[in-house]
């Protein structure tokens, strides 16, 4: 089945045959080596892998801190738009029943006037609310990355400055 896809995929696309070669053509162990047989004339610094991991997970932790901050922001959101719906269904209920009480076309008219300028002023100070959520909670998950790319900067800088030392 994968070598008719591969054949359709030649027919309708003139390039995939080239990458699908290169893919196939793809030898990681071969790129090590031939990596590894180039580096043997520079003095490498070694590694220290137990940083380099320690490193990585602080990074997975804070991006993992990020992702709970935004999750957090998108359920805030989620609720108070709930909220205003709600608020919105019940200010209409009563609104709708006030208008059919009404036996003045006049009185009817202008009330009606008023509620649509009061929606509309309600519809945009829900959007500023909402927006000022969504920024709230997005500056929030990039304070933590923010925070977190400059301390894994400065473990770097310390890791090589440290490894720089020991030769």
């Amino acid at each position: 089945m994968y070598n008719e896809f591969i054949k359709m995929a030649e027919k309708a696309n003139p390039f995939f045959a080239d990458y699908a070669k290169m893919m196939s053509d793809f030898d990681p162990k071969k790129m090590t080596e031939e990596f590894a047989k180039m580096s043997k004339g520079y003095d490498m610094p070694k590694v220290d892998f137990d940083a380099f991991l320690a490193l990585q997970k602080k990074n997975l932790d804070a991006f993992a801190a990020a992702n709970q901050v935004a999750v957090e922001g998108v359920q805030a959101v989620a609720k108070r738009q709930a909220e205003m719906v709600q608020q919105a269904m019940d200010e209409s209920s009563k609104l709708i029943e006030n208008f059919t009480k009404m036996d003045n076309p006049q009185a009817a008219a202008a009330a009606q006037a008023e509620l649509l300028k009061t929606a509309f002023v309600k519809s945009v100070d829900n959007t500023r609310e909402l927006a000022e959520l969504v920024t709230k909670s997005n500056a929030e998950a990039s304070d933590a990355i923010n925070t977190r790319v400059v301390e894994a900067l400065d473990e770097v800088k310390g890791t090589v400055l440290k490894a720089a030392k020991k030769k």
